[in-house]
């Protein structure tokens, strides 16, 4: 392949992580979470998880609220309270679908809805279904990328840890990786360039936030990073690259 030939160098990360109170973006040279600032004008609730669209358009989610945010300030601007059919949400992704970017979220049960951005409401789309006797459940994240499709951490009944699992894009059924990652609480799930990157909360002990590498084919997760930072989610670009 002649220097003419090559690929183009894969741009800036769009690969963002956040506690309840502020965002980071992660280098995915140095694998270091760069603040990029507060959720302001929240109040008192928390941002539980975050979605990109392939225009970088950033929302939010709170127990009982959509937020549009701002990606190189972090500040917050209301747009819709959610309905009660919200309840339980612990993911919030765009997902593209027939080249458009749709809001999707799975529930604490396992239910996958598509978010309304203007009503604040939720229609179930579909079920991470079960694998013999276990009900796969969101353990914190989805994400979709264009070409690569939809991924997801999850539980599987009450077996310890995590797993990574693919999304059917038109059942919503989970495929599950043959291995649990060996963490739990992956409240956040990022891609870019052929890499997985899970975020993990480990509590207020001390380097309780851990980012962690995801191996796709075995499922299995090794730490990159640990620092003093309680991850509650993450986002990446619906059009993120694929290979590295």
């Amino acid at each position: 392949m002649t220097k003419m030939d090559a690929p183009p160098v894969v741009d800036t990360s769009r690969v963002f992580a956040h506690s309840g109170q502020r965002l980071y973006q992660l280098n995915t040279t140095t694998l270091a979470a760069e603040e990029i600032g507060a959720f302001a004008n929240t109040g008192t609730q928390s941002i539980t998880d975050i979605a990109i669209d392939k225009n970088d358009r950033m929302l939010g989610i709170t127990m009982d609220k959509l937020y549009e945010i701002n990606p190189t300030t972090g500040a917050a601007t209301m747009l819709a309270n959610l309905d009660a059919s919200a309840d339980g949400f612990t993911s919030l992704s765009f997902i593209p679908v027939a080249g458009n970017d749709i809001l999707v979220s799975a529930n604490d049960q396992g239910g996958v809805f598509r978010i309304d951005i203007t009503a604040g409401s939720a229609s179930m789309i579909g079920s991470y279904g079960m694998v013999g006797p276990d009900q796969i459940r969101s353990s914190g994240d989805l994400i979709g990328v264009q070409g690569l499709g939809i991924y997801a951490t999850v539980d599987r009944g009450d077996i310890p840890g995590d797993y990574l699992a693919k999304i059917d894009e038109t059942t919503w059924q989970a495929t599950l990786a043959p291995n649990p990652t060996g963490f739990d609480k992956i409240f956040g799930l990022g891609f870019w360039a052929g890499k997985f990157y899970g975020f993990v909360d480990d509590g207020f002990d001390a380097g309780s936030g851990k980012i962690i590498e995801i191996d796709p084919d075995t499922g299995i997760g090794t730490v990159v990073l640990q620092e003093n930072i309680r991850w509650f989610g993450a986002g990446v670009a619906t059009d993120a690259p694929i290979l590295q």
